[in-house]
């Protein structure tokens, strides 16, 4: 497998779905909105990264409909670290979770 920037092609493929898909289905309200409504979003999601949450499994909606499902083609380890990756890129697109992602990083 080719790898760069220590990165492998399965890496850099979930990296550019991921930036795709960041914000599919936004809706132009904010977590805080979510919570403080108590929307269906933020029931589903049990407030937690609600809008990230809800691009993610809207996401895979998609990308399991076998028009677009490309991922028929990987193995079992290759799609569950596809799918971990783009969840991890997804997810720390929450603000709430900058500070202590970066204080890990």
């Amino acid at each position: 497998m080719t790898r760069f920037a220590f990165l492998s092609e399965l890496d850099l493929l979930s990296v550019c779905i991921a930036a795709v898909c960041h914000d599919y289905g936004h809706d132009g309200f904010n977590n805080a909105y979510h919570v403080n409504s108590i929307s269906e979003r933020a029931i589903r999601y049990s407030d937690q990264s609600v809008q990230e949450n809800y691009h993610i499994a809207e996401s895979f909606l998609i990308l399991n409909n076998p028009n677009f499902n490309f991922m028929t083609e990987f193995s079992r380890d290759d799609f569950k670290t596809f799918r971990k990756r783009m969840i991890g890129i997804i997810l720390a697109t929450d603000m709430a979770r900058h500070v202590s992602d970066l204080t890990s990083f």
